[in-house]
């Protein structure tokens, strides 16, 4: 009888072991290196777009775009929407349309910055665009512009630096009208209301503005609750 050492029953064990593994008879496939786990870890905690946006603006701009477009995948799809709730969201889109350019010629906004603390006071005018982003996107506005075909992909923000909403640059806001929340075209400072009071605009500014609050508050209350 062939002697078997202790030794070769080791090996056959180990190899009945690889053998189960791997039914091709290969040996089981190392595990990556460290610095490779690493740089895969990295891949799936921080997708593409966030890392170009890393590159291309500060930090706290680049995590504000991924928290509001993170925001933007949990509100419902304009598919899912009723025929009231899409017709509303695009009346508001209108009226933001209509009231911006009722302000096209104020000049309150340039300067109402001046003097304050950072980061309002970043630049001389915008005062009210430095708050916080997402204070600024709640996610009722969110709501409004999702259903009415704003997408988070199509909101390019700004270069330089990054000063209250992310959004805000030293020329103004980088969005259109249309795809900016309600509440950056329908809110009237102290100083821009002492501007329009007297003007024949005031009239039609007041009108449109109540307008987008009360279809604003009309379409938050057919939210689902979270």
């Amino acid at each position: 009888m062939a002697k078997v050492s202790v030794e070769n029953v080791g090996v056959q064990a180990r190899g009945g072991v690889a053998n189960a593994l791997c039914p091709d008879n290969r040996a089981p496939p190392a595990p990556p290196p460290k610095r490779a786990r690493f740089l895969y870890a990295g891949v799936v905690l921080i997708s593409p777009r966030m890392l170009l946006d890393r590159i291309r603006h500060p930090r706290s701009r680049a995590d504000d775009l991924a928290a509001l477009r993170a925001r933007f995948r949990a509100t419902p799809s304009r598919l899912s929407a009723s025929e009231s709730q899409r017709a509303m969201a695009t009346r508001l889109r209108e009226l933001r349309v209509l009231l911006s350019e009722a302000f096209a010629s104020v000049e309150a906004c340039h300067g109402c910055a001046k003097g304050h603390p950072l980061p309002s006071g970043r630049w001389d005018g915008g005062h009210c665009c430095g708050g916080k982003t997402l204070d600024i996107w709640s996610p009722e506005e969110v709501f409004a512009l999702k259903l009415a075909g704003v997408s988070a992909t199509s909101l390019a923000p700004p270069a330089g630096d990054h000063a209250g909403c992310a959004f805000r640059g030293p020329t103004g806001c980088s969005l259109t009208a249309a795809d900016r929340p309600s509440i950056c075209v329908r809110y009237v400072c102290f100083e821009l209301r002492a501007e329009l009071k007297e003007t024949p605009e005031w009239k039609r500014i007041s009108a449109l503005a109540r307008e987008i609050r009360e279809t604003q508050t009309a379409l938050a209350r057919t939210m689902s609750p979270e």
